[in-house]
């Protein structure tokens, strides 16, 4: 399946004995091992599905609330922001809130990303150092400016950026470096603000799909010079469309400010239009729904966290299955995306694919495969028509773009190494805002499976 991901596609994808060794064992006495009988046997070979019920699907969720405040942003005839206080209120209620000075909203999480970028003056002749394993937005906001994205490749294990390979990719004109927090799991950012630190390189964090996430108790998106987040409707906090820029160096915050709204400067006992900047505002009427959501997300978010621990504690009590990698003991993911490492040696040979199949067949959305990515940003026909544009090759001479097409072999990302890492995965969102039955019958499914994996092995 080729995983070039959109933010959209790549989030709509998937959303007792116990193994053979830990049957004899007191995990045997627990709640998953009760099943026997026909009860036990297999949906996928004709028994009765651990659940027959579907997951919701609805998203994303509002009632009167969301369609009060939209009635009265329409009725304030205020619906741009110079004339509104919802935009300018959210702002210091969400920076309060994720431990940032300040926070300005866009109009979406890529022009929150390019503003960043524009402000810290990148522009054409410049290298930005980032992931391959992104939506297309992270890396057109730097070749709009005529700049190249320096493509690292990524960790086997977690599809993120590998910070260890950073410090070879800086050059003399590395002017930013731009980590990926994907589907709710944070990127090795310590390790990377470390490098900033050293070589004195901004950093501008695409957190996009992972408000809420933290390592060692701090949000993502507030480490870097900037940090951007997306409110676009498939996200876990949304308003359709929506941006949301953070940070706390008071000079840069206030251009950022400035290029989202024409270059006016925010401080309004001046005037005129001292700095760069395009149209980048947030309606009224998205900034009404989007604080709705807000307080609904944090609801939300609770309950995921609250799911997501125990089905991830659950599972990982059956020989073969683990938690993704974190990078840092102390982080929290959103649960907007689940994954489990899976090792087909505990299970009899049986691959991840097929695990996942007897697991849907019980009722529970699942994927499972080789941790293989293959595709990326670095692979899409955009770059190439980029390159070869009259800007690209008035700022970089020829010999550099010939150097830097032969730089895009990425062998993790393009699926070049031997890699036996397997996974499981599902968007879960939706699904993990269930009840705690929901919960346990997720769990029960893969018990089931596990209890009988013998018997799939033989299939």
């Amino acid at each position: 399946m080729r995983t070039s991901y959109s933010r959209r596609s790549f989030l709509k994808q998937s959303s007792a004995a116990l193994a053979a060794a830990g049957t004899a064992t007191g995990a045997a006495r627990t709640l998953y091992a009760q099943a026997a009988g026909s009860a036990n046997t297999l949906a996928l070979l004709g028994g009765t599905p651990v659940r027959t019920k579907g997951f919701s699907k609805v998203w994303p969720i509002f009632d009167q609330n969301e369609e009060q405040a939209l009635v009265q942003a329409l009725r304030s005839r205020n619906w741009c922001c110079l004339r509104g206080n919802v935009v300018y209120d959210f702002e210091k209620n969400f920076a309060r809130d994720m431990g940032a000075s300040q926070c300005v909203l866009s109009n979406g999480g890529t022009t929150a990303l390019g503003a960043s970028l524009q402000c810290l003056g990148v522009g054409a002749g410049d290298e930005v150092i980032t992931s391959p394993h992104t939506f297309i937005a992270t890396i057109n906001v730097m070749t709009n400016l005529h700049a190249l994205p320096v493509f690292v490749d990524i960790d086997p294990d977690t599809g993120s950026i590998d910070a260890d390979r950073i410090e070879a990719a800086i050059t003399e004109n590395t002017r930013a470096i731009v980590p990926v927090h994907l589907s709710g799991f944070p990127a090795d950012i310590r390790k990377i603000m470390t490098i900033a630190d050293k070589y004195k390189i901004p950093v501008v964090e695409d957190a996009c799909q992972s408000v809420y996430a933290e390592v060692d108790g701090q949000k993502v998106g507030t480490f870097g010079a900037t940090g951007c987040i997306s409110f676009q409707e498939w996200k876990s906090l949304v308003s359709g469309e929506g941006g949301a820029i953070l940070g706390s160096d008071k000079e840069l915050m206030r251009r950022c400010a400035a290029f989202v709204n024409n270059g006016r400067d925010p401080d309004k006992e001046k005037s005129g239009y001292p700095f760069p900047g395009s149209n980048h505002r947030m309606t009224e009427f998205q900034a009404a729904v989007l604080t709705e959501q807000y307080k609904r997300f944090k609801e939300q978010d609770r309950i995921r966290q609250q799911n997501g621990r125990y089905v991830e504690g659950e599972l990982a009590k059956i020989p073969g299955l683990k938690p993704r990698k974190r990078y840092s003991p102390n982080t929290r993911i959103t649960y907007f995306y689940f994954e489990m490492d899976y090792d087909r040696n505990r299970f009899k040979g049986v691959s991840a694919s097929d695990f996942a199949k007897a697991v849907r067949a019980e009722g529970i959305p699942i994927s499972g495969g080789p941790r293989q990515y293959g595709g990326g940003c670095h692979r899409e026909g955009m770059l190439e028509e980029h390159l070869r544009s009259r800007g690209f090759e008035r700022a970089f001479s020829r010999a550099r773009l010939d150097q830097y097409r032969a730089s895009l072999r990425l062998p993790v990302m393009d699926g070049l190494t031997e890699n036996k890492r397997e996974r499981l995965s599902a968007e879960t969102k939706i699904v993990f805002l269930g009840t705690k039955q929901d919960m346990d019958e997720i769990i029960e499914a893969f018990h089931k499976v596990a209890r009988n994996i013998d018997t799939l092995a033989r299939v």
